[in-house]
């Protein structure tokens, strides 16, 4: 029994990239060049699989994603692979085995040889044999945790796109987590500091309240969520006059354990100084806005009066009435109070978009 390859399949998972240890210690167990773990996308073609392998040796399985040689292996037996390159098949010395974890994954641990038709280790056969009930186990741990972090990442997003800052405290005011935004309001505003650790407000009033709030929601977290348990608080400044708003809430519900191992508290910051640049482009997409209309748009949701917007946008105050009504139109409002406030809940105001002159940006691959 490869007990040292178990060992590090599953403290694998804590690695980023996942497995990498684990990889190159069986690589150099089999006497082989690489060896990785090639997971079929539910519902996608094969070759839209995703390969993970020790960092810069992604490119030695890239023939093999999607490759019928390997959606024909039988299931929990490993093969040596027959490789066919148009002209013939041939061996060269790769073995995998392939895993079913449910209706939808498929999961190929393959081993690549030092050069083509070169010999792996003379028990690779057993090695992957011993180590397959404890692929299955762990790779369905892995779907699962992969799931969960994706879902986490989603709601990292959504927050930071939407300019709201989170922060995970313990009931002293330990920071636990802190997503971007909270941390460029602390650093923009100066109002809220973290020193040695904790999070503490800069204003001794503040700094009181601020503390009785995290203590007493912290000891309310609970097994459930309770969306009516929070309390708010207003942080002044002198450089503007909104103050960044706060809600703290109870931590995460701790089910399905009975009870947290830290109770803890989060609080939601939002500065209402630090307002969207509104795209024209955008408006124009979303609400069918001409090119004129949608500046007009932007610039009454940065707060700047009809009066201001003709001199800014060099048009009369006539054209400005008349972009405006037909600006109401096709926002289903009639108030320019109720135009900016539906602005300002669209989709735009979650772009973080600086204006750009409705050009598309160029995001990459």
């Amino acid at each position: 029994m490869p007990v040292d390859l178990i060992d590090h399949l599953f403290s694998g998972l804590a690695e980023r990239p996942v497995w990498q240890t684990f990889l190159q210690r069986l690589a150099e167990r089999l006497g082989a060049k690489a060896a990785a773990l090639i997971i079929s996308p539910p519902g996608r073609p094969p070759e839209e699989g995703a390969v993970l392998c020790p960092i810069g040796l992604q490119e030695q399985f890239t023939d093999l994603i999607g490759a019928p040689v390997l959606e024909g292996l039988p299931l929990a037996e490993p093969r040596l692979l027959a490789i066919d390159n148009g002209r013939h098949a041939s061996w060269d010395g790769s073995a995998a085995l392939r895993l079913s974890l449910d209706q939808q994954h498929s999961v190929w641990l393959v081993v690549r040889p030092i050069e083509p038709g070169a010999d792996l280790a003379t028990d690779w056969h057993a090695v992957l044999t011993e180590l397959t009930p404890f692929l299955v186990r762990i790779m369905r741990a892995y779907l699962v945790l992969a799931e969960s972090e994706r879902r986490r990442l989603i709601a990292e997003y959504a927050l930071e796109s939407s300019e709201t800052g989170v922060i995970l405290v313990d009931e002293d005011s330990s920071v636990m987590h802190i997503n971007a935004v909270a941390s460029e309001i602390i650093a923009d505003t100066q109002l809220l500091g973290i020193n040695g650790g904790r999070l503490f407000a800069r204003h001794p009033v503040d700094q009181q309240v601020l503390k009785q709030h995290v203590r007493t929601k912290a000891r309310e977290q609970s097994a459930t969520s309770r969306p009516d348990c929070y309390a708010t608080m207003a942080l002044s400044r002198h450089d503007h006059h909104l103050p960044v708003t706060a809600v703290i809430r109870p931590g995460p519900p701790y089910a399905p354990i009975s009870a947290p191992l830290r109770r803890t508290a989060v609080i939601v910051l939002r500065d209402p100084a630090r307002r969207n640049n509104l795209d024209a482009a955008d408006l124009e997409r979303l609400f069918g806005l001409t090119p004129a209309e949608a500046r007009l748009a932007r610039l009454l949701a940065e707060g700047i009066s009809t009066e201001d917007a003709a001199v800014a946008l060099g048009v009369s105050k006539h054209t400005i009435r008349s972009q405006l009504q037909a600006v109401f139109l096709k926002t289903g409002t009639n108030r320019q109070g109720e135009l900016v406030r539906t602005l300002l809940n669209s989709a735009a105001a979650l772009a973080r978009n600086p204006a750009r002159g409705g050009e598309t940006p160029d995001c990459g691959g």
